[in-house]
Order: structure tokens, then sequence, then C-alpha cells
């Protein structure tokens, strides 16, 4: 029998917005910075009134090169990090009619996964470890843990495990080398009756 549970998608990531135009129509480059996590994703939005798309020279530069866009007036093109390599990317449009050229960038740190947002009492920490893992993800709570489960992005429960009774039981594992690349969600029930949640990077 598959369980689900039910979260809010947003539990994944953040959405950080760069739109095309922010008043530099001159060719000036427009740079923001941001701290980010893989999970995260960039919203190139297009606040222009008309479309913007390979025909009227507009792309996203990356790391991995030139991305085509069809972006229609206030829409946009989302992408997802999955790598920490993805440190830069570049919204461009050039409007060869009017002389005008619009260059915004958003320039990348990512932060060191591990501690996460847990939820009930404040003095709780889970720490996972490695995050992205590739085999054996390790945890250790400053509470002790009773219940632990593992769910995929669709919210389907892959790992249930209720941990025997110990005062010391504030350590455990779960072997993530069969599941596939991706997020997944980590929730942990401690003794108290709180909860702890984490979100997980699989490579």
């Amino acid at each position: 029998m598959i369980s689900f549970i039910i979260f809010s998608l947003k539990s994944f990531g953040r959405i950080i917005v760069l739109n095309i135009d922010n008043g530099n129509s001159n060719g000036s480059l427009f740079q923001m910075n941001d701290n980010v996590v893989i999970g995260d994703k960039i919203r190139f939005t297009n606040n222009f009134n008309f479309a913007i798309n390979q025909q009227n020279n507009s792309f996203i530069s990356g790391p991995e090169g030139n991305i085509p866009i069809n972006i229609q007036p206030g829409s946009y093109y989302e992408f997802e990090l999955t790598s920490d390599t993805q440190t830069m990317f570049t919204f461009v449009h050039m409007n060869m009619v009017q002389n005008k050229y619009y260059n915004s960038r958003i320039n990348l740190t990512f932060s060191a996964l591990g501690v996460n947002e847990t939820l009930g009492k404040t003095s709780e920490k889970l720490m996972i470890f490695p995050n992205p893992c590739t085999d054996v993800l390790h945890m250790k709570s400053g509470d002790n843990m009773q219940h632990i489960s593992l769910f995929d992005a669709n919210g389907r429960l892959l790992f249930d495990k209720k941990t025997v009774n110990s005062k010391d039981n504030n350590k455990d594992n779960i072997n993530m080398s069969a599941y596939t690349r991706g997020r997944y969600f980590l929730r942990i029930k401690n003794s108290d009756g709180s909860y702890s949640k984490a979100n997980v990077i699989k490579k």
C-alpha cells in the first residue's frame, strides 16, 4: 500500500525572480546576487508587453550554454538548480529596431545543506549529512527520534521506520543508493511529539 502526504511544493525550495527589464535598456549590466541551495528555482520573467524568443534575439545564458526561450508577456521560464556549478545566469533581449539591449544577470552562491528548518520547539536542531548524498544519508537530532519518514517530490512515502525507544536514540541513517536522482522530503517525529523536517538531495 502506498501512502501519501500532502505538503506545499514550496517546501522544496524558494523561487528567485529575475525580470528581463530592469530599466537598463542602454545595454548596461543589471546584476543581482543571491544565496541558494540545490532545489531552488530561478524564474526568468518577461515584464515586457510583447513576447520574447529566439526570433527577437532573446535567450538565457547559463553555465551549460544558451537556453532557447519563448516567453509570453507577463509569463516566465523557470529553471531548477540541480548542481552547485550553476552559479551565474544572464537574461538577454536585443531589440535591434529600437537599438535597445537588455542584459540582466543573477550571481548565485550555494549554501551548505545540513542544518535545516524544523517544526516544533525552536531549540531542536536536525543535522543531515552528506547533503547532497549518493548512498547513505546520516541524521543527528537534538532530540530522540521516534519515527522517520522519507517522501519523494510527489508526496509518495518511500521509507518509514519507527525507532526503538532509547535515551540515546538521536542518530540514524537511510540508504539512498536505490533512489533516483532528485529531491526528497525527510520528516522525523521526535520523542516529545514535535516534528523536524529537511529537504534531501540525491545526486
